[in-house]
């Protein structure tokens, strides 16, 4: 094998463990939630349509398809004349604040769903999976009978049922913390005893 056959293949088999000699890998890039956007989406889509649906009905009561009264006509009827009133101000207030929190909401930082491991930062794994891994590791205590997790990226809550031994609970706490540590961040762990004091 050539000198540089040996390069590429020393290249291209490079795993960036530190200390090795060998360029690191880049972290991982976390997937991010949508955040408000699709909330304000649907919610400005439904405004949209019911604005339609009534203009719509509108039209065909003018076009004579049916009796009744249009509701556009209805509404401007009824503002149409109003003197002005103290509470105009306040509204209009509270409407701008509405708008403007929209506008923050719709453009703001999306949230991450995914946590990086610590040695491995080219490695995510879901909060779903955090939790999965909290409920193993406890089930693996002994004198747990059934353990169930919940989990964000900084705090895994386990909830156990126990054979009845009192520090169950202290030993599936530093079981899971010592699991977990291998997460960046290392999220907090919560522990509750059914029927206990944890």
């Amino acid at each position: 094998m050539s000198a540089a056959t040996s390069r590429r293949t020393g290249q291209a088999g490079s795993t960036g463990t530190p200390g090795d000699g060998r360029t690191p890998l880049r972290p991982a890039k976390q997937r991010t939630g949508s955040g408000a956007v699709p909330v304000l989406g649907v919610l400005l889509a439904l405004c949209v349509l019911a604005l339609a649906a009534v203009l719509v009905r509108d039209g065909l009561v003018l076009l004579g398809a049916f009796g009744g009264t249009p509701w556009t006509e209805t509404a401007v009827g009824a503002v149409s004349g109003t003197a002005p009133a103290t509470w105009l101000a306040p509204a209009g207030v509270a409407v701008a604040l509405l708008g403007l929190y929209l506008v923050v909401a719709s453009l703001g930082r999306r949230t991450r769903k995914e946590v990086r491991l610590r040695r491995a930062p080219a490695v995510t794994i879901t909060p779903r999976d955090v939790a999965r891994l909290a409920s193993a590791v406890a089930r693996d205590v002994d004198g747990v009978a059934t353990a169930r997790s919940t989990a964000s990226r900084r705090a895994v809550d386990v909830t156990l049922s126990t054979t009845g031994e009192p520090t169950v609970g202290d030993a599936v706490k530093d079981a899971v913390t010592r699991r977990l540590s291998v997460l960046d961040p290392s999220p907090r762990v919560r522990v509750r005893v059914l029927g206990g004091d944890r």
